[in-house]
């Protein structure tokens, strides 16, 4: 089953993401990736290349999202240091979440690099060690399923895929659904989905076969074959 996200001009101004993903721009593979399998697991994540459309401005438009995102994700690299703007959207998360007194920054580390003196203090998500645990921690904080829970599932399932990290999700008692654009969402009800209040339920074979699927969503369903689909369940 699968939800639609309206990233149009109009839409996000009343949009409120799960996550805002602060990175630097050399780090657009990994964050890309990280975003894609957030959309698996029921995460509205918030990524510039997504949103941003010609004409917008840079500064106000990324400082909404970053106003309206439950979490902002500051992904911590060897390249963040490089990083004005990553460096200046920490500052304006920090900013809110002192303003708010609530915490909001949620620091994530990959490759070989070290945390930060100014996150030294915070808790943070480590991706060296393992993507697929870390994700599904990720993913747990947004669906408010608390530390113990979530450790308890990771203990149990232990995540070596996507897949790994849905079963996570329904062992707290959470069934992800996946978050599509509004386009893929509109092709794939096309395509045989059958819609079900704001979601639509659909069998990822199906639409992949079917003639009117384009090849882009035909990877789609190919990937959800692969990684997170089952013969025994339709999303």
């Amino acid at each position: 089953m699968a939800s639609q996200i309206d990233r149009s001009s109009e839409a996000r101004k009343k949009r409120k993401p799960d996550l805002f993903l602060s990175h630097s721009s050399r780090d657009k593979l990994v964050v890309r990736q990280l975003a894609e399998d957030l959309s698996f697991l029921q995460v509205d994540a918030w990524l510039d290349e997504w949103e941003l459309q010609v004409g917008d401005s840079l500064h106000d438009v990324i400082a909404g999202a970053m106003e309206k995102a439950a979490y902002v994700a500051v992904i911590v690299s060897d390249n963040y240091s490089d990083s004005r703007w990553a460096r200046e959207e920490l500052k304006q998360a920090l900013a809110r979440e002192r303003r708010q007194d609530q915490g909001i920054v949620l620091p994530l580390i990959f490759g070989t690099a070290e945390v930060p003196a100014f996150l030294e203090d915070k808790v943070y998500l480590d991706f060296r060690k393992s993507y697929y645990e870390a994700i599904s921690r990720l993913a747990g904080i947004v669906h408010a399923i608390s530390r113990k829970a979530i450790e308890d599932a990771i203990a149990t399932v232990r995540p070596q895929r996507l897949s790994g990290c849905i079963k996570v999700l329904r062992y707290c008692g959470v069934e992800p659904y996946v978050v599509l654009g509004k386009e893929d969402w509109l092709e794939i009800e096309a395509a045989g989905g059958r819609v079900i209040g704001e979601r639509v339920r659909f069998d990822p074979e199906s639409v992949a076969l079917n003639p009117k699927t384009s090849p882009r969503i035909q990877q789609l369903m190919r990937r959800l074959r692969r990684e997170v689909w089952t013969s025994d369940s339709h999303l």
